[in-house]
């Protein structure tokens, strides 16, 4: 029976857009209202009676609290005196802040971020000590914001030094000396006036007024530009600045402070591509994707002029595989090649010369090494599908890995394996996915399946540990990972293949992968050369979800086959692509999506746009939408509300489209152990009803 919505009112808005008549009869759910409020609780009143009241809630909240509810501890930050950790322990709210003095010190709690809030609202942001450990500054988040509030703690009196009250899409680089640190902010001193656009780096000297802080660099960056000081050599001589020009251009500038006139100055001017810097002693290294799309590593001293990327030396060439990261620490570059979503760690000398590989204890994601190699104290983490992350000590002279701090969470993972398939695209192209499964799984169709992917802004989708992975397999599912265009798993003509006027193609590698799990497409595993048919999953099985830009993708796959899933989940998504660049935050992805305000991107976004792609007597399947009122990251609820109201009025068949707000989080942030245990449990009940 086709459940009963909730009365949506219709308040036609007319505009013209590039010669388009344009009409909007939800417009009026973009702003907060009482009227809205209501129509957010009877929203949520019926999620509750169609996905709550089901006789495996408590099962499944149970086995999630054991999958979630688990201590586990964040990569350690070193410096030459202390390291420091973020850890939470079961049935924490959130993660609080360790130090212990290395080696020998004994741990200690810095900062118990239970003591902020009762109601477990306030949540560790970021945090950056000063490289002799003394000093920390840390910012925190309420309600899962994006915005922080930054302190600046002594680390032996605990007391608070300054305070610069809200901040955001920023870093803290302390000067060596610890007299100050650098920092990005637009230009107001009233914090409530404070934007996410119009950033410049400014100087805060410790024991001043932020307000008074001197802004050293940003006139003549745009509204999006976006800068960064990303590196400071440990001598504090030299300084690096990246300001991102969009998403698939950058710049880097630079500065030697050791000169009495502060001069900052551009050293890939003229360049087009991403730059990605590091400072060993007096020399520069920088990965670029400039005249290389799978990128180089070049060098350049900081001995000599300015130094311009015309005069860099390129000590590691472009490859067929990507090079996708890189470090120098302890006199060595380490350097992560990802061959076919796959990452492999090479170490090499400081001319580029290969010496060896950092071997992991699987197949898996591995980190390169971080800390302080003068001490001793450098570490690398490891997970894979089936096994949570491991922070290990890395010794760089004997190149062993020896395990420094294991999660409390146990997995028998012998019953599952992973398959690397391939299949192809609408246009011919190879694209891989992971598919995580039961070893006695029968490729015969009955599978229930979960299709999900990411498509977008370079990000890759790498074999890392997921409790909810594990849960499904436990119910008898099959998950399945496409590493679609748009993301960055082969370099960066992957990326630009699924943007801007070719974001298409990531729709349709996201349904072609639909199409090859049913059957309906042939597929190649890894080991294998030729394809053949494979049929995991079957239409009235198979379910995708996605979360922020792969929210957008699912929702997209949604209206543009309806037929090919049983079930769609779209979470903090984007979905009325004309009116995504009005947040703050959305005004830093059109160069990833494009421009509403200009005619040949508006043509662009409108084939495609889910909200605008939504037609009179469709037949949608089961759909679940999740938002947060809380979401400041540029993925406004307004989205997922006015896709609910045009899905609710529109769908023909008795399948509920569903919509769940929650009120007190942000886009991925903010939610303690139990409210994420709620949302998985919500999440996989929805799933599970409607693929079984």
């Amino acid at each position: 029976m086709k459940p009963e919505y909730p009365k949506t009112k219709i308040r036609p808005f007319e505009e013209l857009l590039h010669g388009q008549r344009m009409i909007d009869n939800y417009r009026w759910l973009e702003t907060a209202s009482d009227e809205r409020s209501t129509w957010i609780d009877e929203q949520n009143k019926l999620a509750d009676s169609l996905i709550l009241d089901d006789p495996k809630r408590e099962v499944f909240a149970e086995r999630f609290d054991q999958l979630f509810n688990y201590d586990r501890t964040g990569f350690p930050l070193a410096t030459l005196s202390r390291i420091f950790y973020s850890r939470i322990k079961r049935d924490e709210k959130h993660a609080s802040l360790y130090i212990r003095d290395w080696p020998n010190g004994d741990e200690q709690v810095l900062i118990d971020i239970d003591r902020f809030s009762e109601q477990g609202n306030i949540s560790l942001g970021a945090y950056m000590p000063s490289r002799d450990g003394s000093l920390l500054a840390y910012g925190l988040s309420k309600d899962g914001s994006d915005w922080l509030h930054w302190y600046i703690m002594d680390i032996k009196t605990g007391d608070i030094l300054d305070e610069i009250p809200r901040l955001v899409y920023t870093s803290v680089s302390w000067l060596p000396d610890k007299s100050g640190f650098f920092y990005s902010r637009s230009m107001h001193s009233d914090p409530e006036k404070l934007k996410k656009t119009s950033m410049k780096v400014f100087f805060h000297k410790l024991g001043t007024d932020w307000r008074n802080d001197e802004m050293i660099f940003g006139d003549e960056l745009t509204e999006s530009d976006l800068p960064d000081v990303w590196k400071i050599s440990k001598d504090g001589h030299h300084l690096i600045i990246l300001v991102s020009h969009g998403l698939t251009q950058n710049e880097l500038f630079y500065a030697d402070l050791s000169k009495p006139e502060l001069k900052i100055e551009s050293i890939t001017a003229n360049h087009d591509g991403l730059f990605y810097p590091d400072i060993e002693d007096d020399v520069l290294y920088v990965m670029t994707n400039d005249s290389a799309p799978k990128y180089r590593l070049c060098r350049i001293s900081l001995d000599e002029a300015l130094p311009n990327i015309d005069r860099w030396e390129t000590i590691i060439d472009e490859r067929d595989d990507v090079l996708s990261s890189f470090t120098v620490i302890g006199g060595r570059l380490f350097v992560e090649r990802s061959v076919d979503v796959i990452h492999h760690t090479s170490i090499h000398s400081l001319d580029g010369r290969k010496i060896g590989e950092l071997e992991y204890p699987g197949v898996g994601r591995g980190s390169l090494p971080h800390g302080e190699d003068e001490i001793d104290a450098v570490f690398v983490s490891y997970s894979s599908f089936f096994e949570p992350p491991v922070i290990c000590r890395y010794d760089i002279r004997s190149n062993e890995l020896s395990v420094f701090i294991k999660s409390s969470l146990t997995v028998n993972t012998e019953d599952y394996i992973t398959e690397q398939v391939f299949y192809r695209s609408f246009d011919g192209t190879a694209v891989p996915m992971f598919v995580i499964r039961s070893k006695d799984a029968l490729i015969d169709g009955s599978n229930p399946t979960i299709l999900t992917g990411y498509g977008g802004f370079e990000h890759s989708l790498t074999p890392s540990f997921s409790s909810r992975i594990l849960f499904w397999l436990e119910q008898g599912g099959i998950y399945v990972i496409a590493n679609i265009r748009g993301g960055g798993e082969y370099g960066e003509n992957w990326h630009l293949d699924g943007i801007l006027g070719k974001k298409q193609n990531v729709f349709d590698d996201f349904i072609a992968a639909g199409e090859a799990l049913i059957g309906e497409r042939p597929v190649r595993l890894s080991n294998e050369n030729n394809f053949s048919i494979r049929q995991y999953s079957s239409r009235e099985h198979i379910g995708i979800m996605g979360s922020s830009n792969g929210g957008l993708l699912t929702g997209a796959a949604l209206v543009q086959r309806p037929d090919l899933w049983a079930a769609v989940i779209s979470n903090v998504p984007l979905l009325d692509m004309l009116r995504f660049h009005l947040t703050e935050g959305g005004k830093y992805w059109i160069s990833e999506y494009g421009d509403p305000d200009n005619s040949e991107h508006f043509n662009w976004l409108i084939k495609y746009s889910p909200y605008h792609n939504v037609k009179n007597d469709s037949h949608f399947p089961p759909t679940l939408l999740i938002t947060s009122l809380h979401d400041d990251r540029g993925t406004d609820s307004m989205h997922a509300f006015k896709m609910t109201a045009k899905l609710q009025v529109c769908n023909t068949s008795e399948k509920p489209i569903i919509l769940r707000t929650l009120t007190n989080v942000g886009h991925g942030a903010g939610r303690t152990t139990q409210m994420s245990i709620a949302e998985q449990t919500e999440i996989f009940i929805f799933m599970l009803k409607h693929l079984m």
